[in-house]
């Protein structure tokens, strides 16, 4: 049996990123993934902002930013608002392969094709993992093994955040009528409880997909897909794929005795948007150094561990926390309200909602208005 300081299951953003971050922190780790190979397995939009990479330590490579975009955000009626910040059209499997690099050359020992089927506390204290090829001892276990976390499940941990299913196809040979930016569609017709997005990853191949409440994800995706008969009519697709997102905030029980879970496992997305790239390696570097320092002193207690929150609500547990509420508010309105709050929003307002910044702001400007104050307003104060 091997022993280590700091196991991390799933090598995903945040499990490579807990990964480094704790061989940095002169701790030895080790690093198991079910899959084959270290890459990007679930669906996602692989859009991010600039800061992302910075967050990671990662330079913006061609091989990791295809393509620099910047944002359109439509409401029902197609009506659109421009968000002129660019942003970064990612390769993320090579964005999550430039960090599992930085991982080893730290230090960390890096296993895939091995599946974690048991985690348990040892007679000694320690963490016992078990997978299908062997057995490891650790002091602190990081889950990052998303969703459907076997960590969470062995720890007895059954809360889950709220999901949203999501499809997504990648589309070649597109004929894209907007190349530089993304861009993302709202409307209880279109994406009732969630929205569509076309994201392009050159100028012939794009990311168009749903994440949907109340329906089934890939009959609204199809429809969308109909809408843009002009752009989308000769193009095919390459690659199909879906997964459930945490939108409803982070649980209430990511940390107990001897783990720390992260990611989708522990719900670290921005809700309103289903953003998790960043928010999730940065809640695996916090979590790594947290848990590297607790093996190195001896203590994996769930109280020592509960550092990871307390430095990981400063910033993002609160942009977590308003960016839900701001989803619980936008997603009573009706395509007329939606229409409307295009009318009277700017780029930076967006911004704030969907980023959980400065939700006060953006309330006292839909005070003004009669409807959007008593059904957004009120709710964001």
């Amino acid at each position: 049996m091997s022993f280590y300081d700091v196991i991390v299951v799933g090598g995903g953003p945040s499990g490579v990123s807990a990964a480094k971050s704790s061989a940095l922190n002169n701790s030895k780790v080790l690093l198991l993934e079910k899959c084959p190979t270290i890459m990007a397995n679930k669906p996602c939009g692989e859009a991010s902002s600039q800061e992302t990479l910075k967050t990671a330590g990662v330079k913006p490579t061609p091989q990791i930013v295809l393509r620099r975009a910047k944002a359109l955000v439509f409401a029902p009626n197609m009506n659109s608002i421009e968000i002129d910040q660019i942003g970064y059209a990612l390769n993320k499997s090579m964005l999550i392969q430039a960090i599992a690099e930085q991982a080893a050359e730290a230090g960390a020992h890096i296993k895939v094709r091995e599946e974690v089927k048991e985690v348990g506390k040892a007679s000694d204290g320690h963490m016992l993992v078990k997978t299908l090829h062997g057995e490891y001892k650790a002091k602190v276990v990081i889950g990052a093994d998303g969703y459907n976390s076997t960590v969470a499940k062995c720890l007895g941990i059954n809360e889950k955040s709220e999901p949203i299913p999501t499809v997504q196809y990648v589309m070649a040979n597109c004929d894209l009528e907007y190349p530089d930016y993304v861009r993302f569609y709202l409307g209880n017709e279109i994406a009732p409880g969630g929205y569509a997005w076309i994201f392009p990853k050159d100028d012939r191949i794009a990311e168009v997909g749903i994440g949907v409440r109340g329906g089934p994800a890939k009959f609204y995706l199809d429809k969308f897909v109909k809408l843009f008969e002009k752009e989308l009519k000769k193009a095919q697709i390459i690659d199909y794929r879906g997964a459930p997102v945490p939108i409803g905030g982070m649980i209430k029980q990511n940390v107990v005795d001897g783990a720390i879970l992260v990611g989708d496992a522990a719900g670290t997305v921005i809700p309103l948007t289903g953003a998790g790239i960043h928010s999730s390696i940065a809640a695996g570097l916090i979590a790594g150094e947290v848990a590297a320092k607790a093996s190195m002193e001896g203590n994996n207690s769930k109280h020592r561990l509960e550092e990871f929150n307390e430095r990981y609500n400063e910033h993002w547990g609160e942009r977590i926390k308003k960016s839900l509420k701001a989803m619980r508010s936008i997603e009573k309105l009706s395509d007329d309200d939606l229409n409307t709050l295009q009318k009277i929003l700017n780029a930076e307002d967006i911004l704030d909602l969907s980023n959980g910044f400065d939700l006060k702001k953006v309330a006292l400007k839909l005070l003004k208005h009669p409807i959007l104050a008593t059904k957004l307003a009120k709710a964001l104060l």
